[in-house]
């Protein structure tokens, strides 16, 4: 089994502005990422941008970042599977063989390699088509409310029943973005996974957070400094 990585960058953002580059403890957010691919056991790794600046930190870490993400594929509704779609197109022209992507989103800064590696691992045991990382879920949905003009309601109307967390009769988990797994068959179906040949791999809460705005920013800079 061949596993690549790609990191998909592209300029703009809206919760903070150039956010892949932005400043987290004095190094390009995005850098985190690449340190971890660096590391990993993947050999092959691929910054997916139109970035000029992220090109050039991309150099830094020997990340590969020849292809040239179009604009098309640059904006703020793109979805990933066209991006890695048309990455996959560029790869069969550059004769680069691989079995799997591991798709590495920059804004989990918290990823360590280590975790890239069980995550190959689990896939080449297991032999599944596809893996994301998920982590126990930050507040449970039973205690999320709808909230509009003072006025509040339970998200999910089961919510009423219970009172206790330890009650719960849900086990709830989120995807935590921050390491994908695909066969390159289901990419040429536009797939990120494999509903009947799928594996879920579980990582720590202080591994799982994302970075969306400068709140989040606030929250993971000390967690940075402990790595």
């Amino acid at each position: 089994m061949k596993f690549i990585s790609v990191i998909p960058a592209r300029s703009g953002s809206k919760g903070i502005k150039n956010k892949n580059i932005f400043p987290l403890n004095k190094k390009p957010l995005i850098s985190y990422t690449f340190n971890a691919a660096k590391k990993s056991i993947i050999k092959n790794n691929f910054v997916l941008t139109d970035n000029k600046k992220i090109k050039k930190i991309a150099k830094n870490f020997r990340i590969n970042s020849e292809y040239e993400r179009p604009k098309r594929l640059s904006q703020s509704n793109t979805s990933l599977i066209e991006t890695l779609f048309d990455f996959y197109e560029w790869t069969k022209k550059k004769s680069i063989n691989f079995d799997y992507m591991v798709v590495l989103q920059p804004t989990s800064p918290l990823r360590k390699f280590e975790d890239i590696n069980r995550a190959c691992n689990l896939i080449k045991q297991n032999k599944h088509k596809s893996l994301f990382s998920i982590s126990e879920s930050l507040e449970h949905p039973y205690e999320t409310i709808d909230v509009k003009k003072g006025k509040w309601k339970h998200v999910l109307n089961k919510s009423k029943n219970f009172y206790r967390r330890q009650d719960f009769d849900i086990n709830s988990f989120f995807i935590n973005g921050s390491i994908y797994i695909i066969h390159k068959n289901l990419i040429t179906k536009k797939k990120i996974y494999d509903a009947k040949n799928h594996k879920l791999m579980i990582t720590p809460k202080s591994r799982s957070l994302e970075i969306n705005d400068l709140e989040d920013i606030k929250i993971i800079k000390p967690l940075i400094q402990s790595f």
